[in-house]
């Protein structure tokens, strides 16, 4: 397919590379950051325009991969008619951009992505549309680049997204918190790196719940209060400390 992408950040490299790869021709990109828009066009050898009124009109597809706060601003000045336009998405719906065009979708990847690595880590991709023509259009676009392509409806990828971010962005969140302290503590964060990967690698072979340990399944409340006097001086994580315990314990003594 002969494809327009709209946006420069983590999504749009990671689709560009894979459309082009695939065998699709990305014509153009366009950015409100002209700079940003000519590096990725060149790296797609596609033409590229900071200027929405400059758009190519002679593309398949054009794949919205811009931020959230970014589609209503799109869907008040960017009018394709018929052509088919996606957004890429988790926590936005398809109505959000039907002044765009009469052939809408989206085609969201349930992946953390980051331009900086070109080694990209499977992507499973969540479909949908505005009609059966172009599900069926962007199912074909989708399954060239992914193994795991699903139908799923606004208010289903929305969960999905809010799964993703308790699994990948609250997970990595408490990581960093571990490594902030360590280094506040002269330790060496690199003596949690194998446990790190333990807890990760073992999800592949058993349920989360299955594998659960630590000072908050047993209620060792000796433990956790040493724990927590330690982190006095960090109110917030303190509350995380504590909240998760919480949650930890509530949710295996149902």
């Amino acid at each position: 397919m002969d494809v327009v992408i709209v946006g420069t950040g983590n999504v749009a490299h990671c689709f560009g590379h894979l459309l082009k790869i695939h065998g699709h021709h990305v014509k153009q990109v366009v950015s409100r950051n002209k700079e940003h828009a000519r590096e990725l066009g060149e790296m797609l050898h596609a033409d590229y325009t900071d200027d929405l009124q400059d758009i190519n009109m002679d593309a398949d597809v054009y794949l919205l991969a811009v931020s959230d706060a970014a589609i209503p601003e799109l869907n008040d000045q960017l009018r394709l008619g018929k052509r088919m336009v996606a957004h890429t998405a988790g926590a936005v719906p398809l109505a959000a951009i039907s002044r765009i065009s009469s052939n809408t979708g989206v085609v969201y990847p349930l992946q953390s992505i980051r331009k900086e690595v070109k080694s990209y880590p499977p992507i499973p991709v969540m479909l949908e549309a505005s009609n059966d023509e172009v599900l069926r259009r962007l199912q074909s676009l989708a399954q060239s680049i992914s193994g795991s392509v699903t139908v799923t409806s606004s208010e289903q990828r929305l969960k999905y997204h809010l799964t993703a971010v308790l699994c990948n962005n609250f997970t990595n969140h408490l990581i960093a918190q571990a490594k902030a302290y360590c280094e506040k503590e002269q330790l060496d964060f690199n003596l949690l790196q194998p446990i790190i990967k333990e807890t990760f690698d073992r999800l592949e072979k058993f349920a989360p719940e299955s594998v659960q340990t630590g000072p908050a399944l047993r209620q060792d409340e000796t433990t956790m209060s040493l724990h927590r006097e330690l982190l006095a001086g960090d109110p917030y994580l303190q509350l995380v400390y504590q909240v998760m315990s919480d949650a930890i314990y509530q949710f295996h003594n149902k």
